[in-house]
């Protein structure tokens, strides 16, 4: 992030006061309990925000070389984005025309020159174009429309890469960013490191797994036996974006800072800087590495949530490789085992009726923003 940048946030803490107060959103929030609970809703959500609506599938870097590969489903569509010989990206449907079976199995991995079906043994180049229907002995050369795999738009720019899995409509990555590129874009993305994705599914819905990143508020009750200590749960610092968000969480020796002249001011080490690009991502950029979280809606109940790591450079050796394992282990740690749970209980509170509404304050401003956007998107997509 650049100094500049960084001098700014740092001068919001400085003017908050006590408590941050300061930074406290302009208004407080109520949202009904069906935000979480409605079937209709959560098929409209599906609809608009991840089958029409672009979609983050992943990091530049997660596929740097040709035939890489990452896949994603997204509302019940299987997609496959391949790197290109060119350095392009092509992003299809993960489904062979013969009888729709699944061509890529894994997140991620290396095609070769081509993808092969695992039913039938049709074989597509990696940009989608059907090579061969193997000793077929000529029973489809009567088929009369293309049997290449379906196309559906992917960009990339930033380090970021972007799909819209219900069709080929072209994607405006600034557009979708919203201004964020700046400090995405600082970030350097594209020249980091994968080194380990974990995946686990939540009976919640899948935007109380997102809440759980946009306050800070509850850091000092939830999780007063293991990180509190180290974090300010006053408020956070709040930045919209568009659609999406910045969040950045604050250590509690963060006015340690500001005792330093200006120009040597740093938010790095006292800040967890999380960017939620809405609907389905959280990139969050720490002091000596990247985490991404990609949330599946899979039900009104259920989500399946991908978390990666990256690193600055590949790890150079076994210690190097435990260092980033323990980072991941302790991040999982706190959120498997405190904040999830937390969120499932919430789930089978709101699922069960008792509580017709839930409410967001002022100190909580990510969290209003995130879904006062969504239940702007909902009312004003076409029905």
């Amino acid at each position: 992030m650049r100094h500049e940048r960084q001098v700014e946030l740092l001068e919001r803490v400085a003017a908050a006061g006590e408590h941050l107060v300061g930074l406290h959103g302009e208004h407080s929030m109520v949202n009904p309990a069906a935000a979480y609970t409605d079937p209709e809703r959560f098929a409209l959500e599906q609809r608009v925000l991840f089958r029409d609506g672009p979609t983050l599938l992943g990091l530049s870097c997660e596929l740097p070389n040709p035939g890489d590969y990452l896949t994603a489903t997204v509302d019940g569509i299987p997609i496959v984005a391949v790197r290109q010989t060119d350095g392009s990206l092509r992003a299809m449907v993960n489904a062979c025309r013969h009888r729709g079976a699944p061509l890529v199995t894994e997140r991620a991995g290396n095609l070769g020159r081509s993808m092969v079906c695992a039913y039938h043994g049709w074989t597509y180049g990696t940009d989608g174009r059907l090579l061969a229907r193997p000793l077929s002995a000529g029973a489809f050369d009567d088929v009369t429309i293309p049997c290449d795999l379906h196309q559906v738009a992917v960009a990339e720019r930033y380090g970021l890469v972007f799909i819209r899995a219900g069709s080929a409509e072209p994607i405006d990555v600034d557009e979708v960013l919203g201004g964020a590129q700046d400090d995405l874009g600082a970030f350097g993305l594209d020249r980091y490191t994968h080194v380990e994705t974990r995946v686990a599914e939540w009976n919640m819905n899948w935007k109380l797994l997102l809440d759980t990143f946009t306050e800070s508020y509850h850091i000092r009750w939830l999780h007063k036996a293991s990180i509190a200590p180290y974090f300010n749960s006053d408020c956070v610092i709040y930045e919209p974006f568009g659609r999406n968000c910045a969040s950045i969480g604050l250590r509690a020796d963060v006015l340690d800072e500001l005792r330093k002249p200006k120009e040597e001011w740093s938010i790095l080490p006292y800040g967890t800087i999380q960017y939620l690009l809405v609907p389905n991502a959280l990139v969050v950029h720490q002091l000596d590495h990247i985490e991404l979280w990609r949330v599946e809606p899979l039900d009104v109940g259920r989500v399946r949530a991908a978390t990666s790591l990256f690193a600055p450079a590949p790890p150079a050796d076994e210690s190097a490789r435990r260092y980033w394992k323990k980072n991941l282990d302790l991040l999982l740690d706190v959120t498997g085992n405190e904040d999830f749970p937390m969120m499932e209980r919430i789930y089978a509170t709101l699922r069960s009726g008792a509580l017709p509404e839930l409410v967001y304050g002022r100190n909580e401003p990510p969290l209003v923003h995130f879904h006062t956007t969504i239940n702007e998107l909902l009312a004003t997509a076409p029905r």
